[in-house]
């Protein structure tokens, strides 16, 4: 990290100066061509994560979430897209050496409904220095979350600011889709280079069905307990032994039924 003069940028990676641009807040360093951005009184690289998968496998990899267990069924069919955006969404990208080894640190650079993208896994080699004649610049969202602020962030996590080895402003791409579902809207995000899907709210398995099979499992279980003793009871010199292996049957027959139901239960929610 390298400080501002009043009218100069020190570039991180080759030390040269580069006039500061009148408009903007991006450059390319005129000696080693590094891509620069500069907040307030910093300079960090400017790195891009190449996009991988176009609109139609962007939507196809949606799809394919949406068809997950996790999710309500048929979600993938009855779903309806009513708008989707691709856009490189920034980061700010932080290393930090640890006694264990190089550990990364995302924080977003602007304010995002899906708090999950912070998780995302950068792969080693993936970033290149931002170009700005490879790339349509209106599809860049600008940062709007200073450098400081996300410092102060990673601070409060309890990495102190010497143990910070880089700091960049990486841009991943992203295609947003909205969708309706039974009358409410959502919305997903894909990232373009893996292919993942982040969302943090979508439409869920009713829960009811399970826990009334929870519930019915419960019951049949501790009818069978009770029938098996009664009968050992009745009928044996050794009850409690008996009970024991008369229980033992009857669970097992008990958990044909069950499994059969919670089978059509998966299937029909």
């Amino acid at each position: 990290m390298e400080p501002l003069t009043q009218s100069k940028i020190v570039c991180p990676q080759c030390a040269g100066e580069n006039d500061i641009p009148a408009d903007g807040k991006f450059l390319e360093c005129n000696f080693c061509g590094s891509a620069i951005y500069f907040d307030k009184s910093k300079v960090v690289n400017h790195f891009v994560i190449a996009s991988n998968f176009n609109e139609q496998q962007a939507e196809g990899n949606l799809r394919r979430w949406m068809a997950g267990n996790f999710h309500v069924k048929d979600l993938d069919k009855n779903a309806v897209i009513s708008a989707k955006y691709f856009y490189y969404f920034p980061l700010w990208y932080f290393k930090s050496d640890a006694s264990h080894g190089d550990v990364i640190y995302l924080q977003p650079a602007t304010s995002t409904s899906v708090s999950e993208i912070k998780n995302i896994k950068i792969p080693a080699g993936s970033m290149k220095s931002y170009n700005r004649k490879d790339f349509d610049e209106k599809q860049f969202v600008a940062p709007d979350v200073l450098f400081d602020s996300a410092k102060s962030w990673l601070e409060q996590t309890g990495v102190t600011a010497e143990t910070i080895a880089e700091s960049s402003l990486v841009h991943i791409p992203f295609y947003q889709f909205y969708y309706t579902y039974l009358g409410k809207q959502y919305t997903a995000m894909v990232e373009a280079s893996s292919g993942m899907v982040y969302a943090n709210i979508w439409p869920t398995k009713s829960e009811v069905p399970f826990r009334m099979l929870a519930g019915l499992s419960i019951v049949t279980f501790l009818i069978v307990s009770i029938l098996s003793f009664i009968i050992s009871f009745s009928l044996f010199k050794s009850p409690l032994v008996t009970g024991e292996v008369i229980k033992v049957f009857g669970y097992g027959a008990a958990s044909v039924p069950l499994i059969i139901i919670a089978y059509f239960v998966a299937k029909k929610v």
